[in-house]
Protein backbone atom coordinates (compact mmCIF):
# COMPACT_ATOMS: atom_id res chain seq x y z
CA UNK A 1 0.00 0.00 0.00
CA UNK A 2 1.14 3.45 -0.99
CA UNK A 3 1.97 5.72 2.08
CA UNK A 4 1.68 8.86 0.21
CA UNK A 5 -2.22 7.48 -0.42
CA UNK A 6 -2.96 7.00 3.29
CA UNK A 7 -0.95 10.20 4.46
CA UNK A 8 -3.35 12.21 1.75
CA UNK A 9 -6.64 10.22 3.52
CA UNK A 10 -5.67 11.40 6.69
CA UNK A 11 -5.10 15.40 5.61
CA UNK A 12 -8.18 15.45 4.06
CA UNK A 13 -10.59 17.56 5.54
CA UNK A 14 -13.81 16.11 3.12
CA UNK A 15 -12.95 12.20 2.51
CA UNK A 16 -16.21 11.12 0.80
CA UNK A 17 -15.84 14.42 -1.62
CA UNK A 18 -15.30 13.35 -5.04
CA UNK A 19 -12.64 16.24 -5.52
CA UNK A 20 -9.05 15.90 -4.44
CA UNK A 21 -7.95 18.06 -1.27
CA UNK A 22 -4.64 17.73 -2.17
CA UNK A 23 -2.12 17.99 -4.73
CA UNK A 24 -0.33 14.42 -5.60
CA UNK A 25 2.40 15.14 -8.17
CA UNK A 26 5.67 13.98 -9.44
CA UNK A 27 7.31 16.46 -10.85
CA UNK A 28 9.80 18.32 -9.32
CA UNK A 29 9.44 22.03 -10.38
CA UNK A 30 5.66 21.99 -9.57
CA UNK A 31 6.64 21.29 -5.62
CA UNK A 32 9.34 24.19 -6.51
CA UNK A 33 6.98 26.67 -7.83
CA UNK A 34 4.15 26.16 -4.96
CA UNK A 35 6.37 26.16 -2.14
CA UNK A 36 7.55 29.70 -3.38
CA UNK A 37 4.22 30.72 -2.81
CA UNK A 38 4.30 29.75 0.52
CA UNK A 39 2.20 26.35 -0.16
CA UNK A 40 3.86 23.30 2.00
CA UNK A 41 4.95 19.78 0.52
CA UNK A 42 4.54 16.20 2.15
CA UNK A 43 7.07 13.85 1.09
CA UNK A 44 7.43 10.32 1.97
CA UNK A 45 10.51 7.41 2.26
CA UNK A 46 10.19 5.15 -0.68
CA UNK A 47 7.63 7.57 -2.80
CA UNK A 48 8.17 9.06 -5.75
CA UNK A 49 5.22 11.63 -5.41
CA UNK A 50 4.64 14.59 -3.44
CA UNK A 51 1.68 15.81 -1.92
CA UNK A 52 1.15 19.68 -2.13
CA UNK A 53 -1.42 21.73 0.42
CA UNK A 54 -3.06 23.88 0.64
CA UNK A 55 -4.69 23.80 -3.11
CA UNK A 56 -7.71 25.25 -4.21
CA UNK A 57 -9.85 24.50 -7.42
CA UNK A 58 -7.73 25.81 -9.56
CA UNK A 59 -4.74 24.65 -8.90
CA UNK A 60 -5.23 21.69 -10.51
CA UNK A 61 -5.57 23.22 -13.93
CA UNK A 62 -2.44 25.29 -13.54
CA UNK A 63 0.69 23.23 -15.14
CA UNK A 64 4.46 24.17 -15.04
CA UNK A 65 4.72 24.63 -18.65
CA UNK A 66 2.64 27.65 -18.44
CA UNK A 67 5.52 29.56 -16.60
CA UNK A 68 7.78 27.76 -19.01
CA UNK A 69 6.44 30.08 -22.40
CA UNK A 70 5.05 33.73 -22.83
CA UNK A 71 2.50 34.61 -20.46
CA UNK A 72 -0.23 34.74 -23.20
CA UNK A 73 1.06 31.21 -24.55
CA UNK A 74 0.10 30.25 -20.95
CA UNK A 75 -2.78 32.19 -20.32
CA UNK A 76 -4.50 30.59 -23.77
CA UNK A 77 -3.59 27.10 -22.85
CA UNK A 78 -5.25 27.33 -19.13
CA UNK A 79 -8.14 28.62 -20.39
CA UNK A 80 -8.94 25.77 -22.65
CA UNK A 81 -7.88 23.45 -19.76
CA UNK A 82 -10.92 25.14 -17.50
CA UNK A 83 -12.77 25.17 -20.90
CA UNK A 84 -12.15 21.34 -21.08
CA UNK A 85 -13.62 20.68 -17.59
CA UNK A 86 -17.19 21.99 -18.29
CA UNK A 87 -16.91 19.84 -21.88
CA UNK A 88 -15.78 16.93 -19.46
CA UNK A 89 -18.38 17.06 -17.05
CA UNK A 90 -21.34 18.37 -19.37
CA UNK A 91 -21.54 17.29 -22.63
CA UNK A 92 -22.76 13.84 -22.89
CA UNK A 93 -25.56 15.34 -20.33
CA UNK A 94 -26.27 18.53 -22.95
CA UNK A 95 -26.28 15.64 -25.75
CA UNK A 96 -28.86 13.54 -23.25
CA UNK A 97 -30.81 16.45 -22.90
CA UNK A 98 -31.18 18.23 -26.17
CA UNK A 99 -32.24 14.94 -28.04
CA UNK A 100 -34.87 13.71 -25.60
CA UNK A 101 -36.15 17.14 -24.47
CA UNK A 102 -35.30 19.74 -26.73
CA UNK A 103 -34.89 18.71 -30.10
CA UNK A 104 -36.37 21.93 -31.16
CA UNK A 105 -32.75 23.52 -30.65
CA UNK A 106 -30.98 21.33 -32.84
CA UNK A 107 -30.77 23.45 -35.90
CA UNK A 108 -32.70 22.15 -38.98
CA UNK A 109 -29.64 21.28 -41.02
CA UNK A 110 -28.96 18.74 -38.49
CA UNK A 111 -32.01 17.48 -37.65
CA UNK A 112 -31.91 14.86 -40.30
CA UNK A 113 -28.37 13.97 -39.58
CA UNK A 114 -28.89 13.40 -35.84
CA UNK A 115 -32.05 11.26 -36.94
CA UNK A 116 -30.95 9.71 -38.73
CA UNK A 117 -27.74 8.21 -37.15
CA UNK A 118 -30.99 7.53 -34.02
CA UNK A 119 -33.07 5.77 -36.47
CA UNK A 120 -32.35 2.35 -35.98
CA UNK A 121 -30.84 1.96 -32.37
CA UNK A 122 -33.14 0.40 -29.60
CA UNK A 123 -32.05 1.90 -26.77
CA UNK A 124 -32.48 5.69 -25.11
CA UNK A 125 -29.38 8.15 -25.01
CA UNK A 126 -28.81 7.61 -21.68
CA UNK A 127 -27.99 4.28 -22.24
CA UNK A 128 -25.92 4.68 -24.88
CA UNK A 129 -23.62 7.06 -23.00
CA UNK A 130 -23.69 4.60 -20.01
CA UNK A 131 -22.43 1.93 -22.32
CA UNK A 132 -20.22 3.67 -24.17
CA UNK A 133 -18.46 5.44 -21.01
CA UNK A 134 -18.23 2.01 -19.73
CA UNK A 135 -16.29 0.67 -22.13
CA UNK A 136 -13.83 3.48 -22.61
CA UNK A 137 -13.10 3.23 -18.97
CA UNK A 138 -12.52 -1.02 -19.43
CA UNK A 139 -10.44 0.21 -22.58
CA UNK A 140 -8.41 2.86 -20.55
CA UNK A 141 -7.98 0.20 -17.31
CA UNK A 142 -7.04 -2.40 -19.33
CA UNK A 143 -4.35 -0.45 -21.32
CA UNK A 144 -2.86 0.41 -17.41
CA UNK A 145 -2.44 -3.24 -16.62
CA UNK A 146 -0.77 -4.40 -19.68
CA UNK A 147 2.59 -4.13 -20.83
CA UNK A 148 3.61 -0.79 -21.82
CA UNK A 149 4.56 -2.02 -25.54
CA UNK A 150 1.27 -3.09 -26.64
CA UNK A 151 -1.23 -0.91 -24.10
CA UNK A 152 -1.16 2.33 -26.64
CA UNK A 153 -1.82 -0.60 -29.71
CA UNK A 154 -4.34 -2.03 -27.62
CA UNK A 155 -6.29 0.95 -26.48
CA UNK A 156 -6.13 2.26 -30.55
CA UNK A 157 -7.36 -1.11 -31.63
CA UNK A 158 -9.52 -1.79 -29.54
CA UNK A 159 -11.40 1.43 -29.78
CA UNK A 160 -11.60 0.92 -33.33
CA UNK A 161 -12.75 -1.71 -33.76
CA UNK A 162 -15.35 -1.77 -31.15
CA UNK A 163 -16.57 1.84 -31.92
CA UNK A 164 -17.13 0.23 -35.22
CA UNK A 165 -19.04 -2.95 -34.51
CA UNK A 166 -20.72 -1.29 -31.40
CA UNK A 167 -22.31 1.00 -34.54
CA UNK A 168 -22.44 -1.43 -37.33
CA UNK A 169 -24.88 -3.54 -35.05
CA UNK A 170 -27.05 0.00 -34.36
CA UNK A 171 -26.33 -0.59 -30.25
CA UNK A 172 -24.86 2.89 -30.43
CA UNK A 173 -25.45 5.86 -32.63
CA UNK A 174 -22.58 7.89 -34.79
CA UNK A 175 -23.27 11.03 -32.73
CA UNK A 176 -22.74 9.50 -29.16
CA UNK A 177 -19.85 8.11 -30.13
CA UNK A 178 -18.23 11.80 -31.27
CA UNK A 179 -20.15 12.39 -28.03
CA UNK A 180 -18.31 10.27 -25.65
CA UNK A 181 -14.74 10.67 -27.91
CA UNK A 182 -14.62 14.70 -27.01
CA UNK A 183 -15.57 14.37 -23.43
CA UNK A 184 -12.66 11.92 -23.30
CA UNK A 185 -10.28 14.00 -24.64
CA UNK A 186 -11.39 16.82 -22.69
CA UNK A 187 -11.08 15.04 -19.54
CA UNK A 188 -7.45 14.00 -20.53
CA UNK A 189 -6.23 17.35 -20.89
CA UNK A 190 -6.70 17.92 -17.36
CA UNK A 191 -2.94 17.96 -15.79
CA UNK A 192 -3.81 16.17 -12.64
CA UNK A 193 -4.97 12.78 -13.37
CA UNK A 194 -7.37 12.70 -9.98
CA UNK A 195 -9.21 15.71 -11.07
CA UNK A 196 -9.69 14.19 -14.52
CA UNK A 197 -10.80 10.97 -12.53
CA UNK A 198 -13.47 13.20 -11.01
CA UNK A 199 -14.83 14.61 -14.24
CA UNK A 200 -15.69 11.04 -15.04
CA UNK A 201 -17.60 10.11 -12.15
CA UNK A 202 -19.82 13.85 -11.84
CA UNK A 203 -20.64 12.93 -15.71
CA UNK A 204 -22.99 10.13 -14.22
CA UNK A 205 -25.10 12.34 -11.83
CA UNK A 206 -25.38 14.81 -14.72
CA UNK A 207 -26.59 12.18 -17.32
CA UNK A 208 -28.71 10.91 -15.16
CA UNK A 209 -30.43 14.72 -14.40
CA UNK A 210 -29.95 15.21 -17.91
CA UNK A 211 -32.30 11.63 -18.79
CA UNK A 212 -34.99 12.46 -15.98
CA UNK A 213 -35.79 16.17 -16.38
CA UNK A 214 -33.81 17.73 -19.27
CA UNK A 215 -31.62 20.58 -19.30
CA UNK A 216 -33.48 21.96 -15.41
CA UNK A 217 -31.67 18.13 -14.10
CA UNK A 218 -28.15 19.39 -15.21
CA UNK A 219 -28.97 22.74 -13.78
CA UNK A 220 -30.28 21.30 -10.60
CA UNK A 221 -26.90 18.63 -10.39
CA UNK A 222 -24.48 21.95 -11.16
CA UNK A 223 -25.96 23.88 -8.13
CA UNK A 224 -25.49 20.85 -5.84
CA UNK A 225 -21.56 20.91 -7.33
CA UNK A 226 -21.16 24.52 -6.83
CA UNK A 227 -22.52 24.22 -3.53
CA UNK A 228 -19.98 21.41 -2.43
CA UNK A 229 -17.28 23.18 -3.71
CA UNK A 230 -18.55 26.20 -1.39
CA UNK A 231 -18.61 24.37 1.38
CA UNK A 232 -15.04 22.52 0.44
CA UNK A 233 -11.55 23.04 2.21
CA UNK A 234 -8.28 22.70 2.03
CA UNK A 235 -6.53 22.08 4.70
CA UNK A 236 -8.58 24.74 6.09
CA UNK A 237 -8.21 26.97 2.80
CA UNK A 238 -11.42 27.36 1.30
CA UNK A 239 -11.42 25.59 -2.28
CA UNK A 240 -13.14 28.26 -4.73
CA UNK A 241 -11.21 30.62 -3.34
CA UNK A 242 -10.23 33.82 -4.72
CA UNK A 243 -14.32 33.60 -5.78
CA UNK A 244 -15.85 32.05 -2.46
CA UNK A 245 -14.53 34.51 -0.36
CA UNK A 246 -14.02 36.97 -3.19
CA UNK A 247 -11.00 38.32 -3.21
CA UNK A 248 -9.76 40.16 -6.41
CA UNK A 249 -6.41 40.46 -5.22
CA UNK A 250 -6.17 36.94 -5.95
CA UNK A 251 -7.28 36.85 -9.21
CA UNK A 252 -4.09 37.66 -11.16
CA UNK A 253 -3.25 34.20 -11.39
CA UNK A 254 -6.49 32.12 -12.14
CA UNK A 255 -7.43 32.19 -15.12
CA UNK A 256 -4.78 33.43 -16.75
CA UNK A 257 -1.31 33.42 -16.58
CA UNK A 258 0.20 37.22 -15.76
CA UNK A 259 3.65 38.60 -16.68
CA UNK A 260 5.84 37.89 -14.01
CA UNK A 261 6.77 41.95 -13.26
CA UNK A 262 2.84 41.95 -12.35
CA UNK A 263 3.04 38.74 -9.78
CA UNK A 264 4.48 40.89 -6.79
CA UNK A 265 3.09 39.29 -4.26
CA UNK A 266 2.17 35.56 -3.00
CA UNK A 267 -1.39 34.44 -3.03
CA UNK A 268 -3.06 35.12 0.23
CA UNK A 269 -5.32 31.62 0.32
CA UNK A 270 -1.92 29.77 1.02
CA UNK A 271 -1.04 32.05 3.82
CA UNK A 272 2.63 32.63 3.43
CA UNK A 273 5.06 34.30 6.39
CA UNK A 274 6.11 37.14 3.79
CA UNK A 275 3.52 38.18 1.12
CA UNK A 276 6.13 40.15 -1.11
CA UNK A 277 8.00 38.50 -3.60
CA UNK A 278 11.31 39.29 -5.13
CA UNK A 279 11.02 41.96 -7.40
CA UNK A 280 12.25 41.93 -10.95
CA UNK A 281 14.66 44.59 -11.57
CA UNK A 282 14.93 46.29 -15.41
CA UNK A 283 17.39 48.86 -14.58
CA UNK A 284 19.54 48.45 -18.09
CA UNK A 285 20.07 51.56 -20.31
CA UNK A 286 18.65 51.29 -23.42
CA UNK A 287 20.97 53.86 -25.19
CA UNK A 288 24.02 51.01 -24.48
Amino acid sequence: MDSGSIIEEALEDSPLSPFPQLLNTERPDRVMGNLLEGRMAVLTNGNSSALIAPVNFFSFYQSPEDYNTRALYGSFFRLLRIFSFFVAMSLPAIYIATISFHYELIPLDLVFTVKGSLENVPFPPIVEAFIMVLILELLKEASLRLPSSIAQTIGVVGGLVIGTAIVEASLVSNMMIIVIALTAVSSFVVPSNEMSTTLRILSFPMMIGAAVFGYLGIVFVLVLIVMHLVILESITMPYLIPFAPFKISGLKDVFMRMHQLYLNERPANAKPQKRQRQKAIRNWDSNE
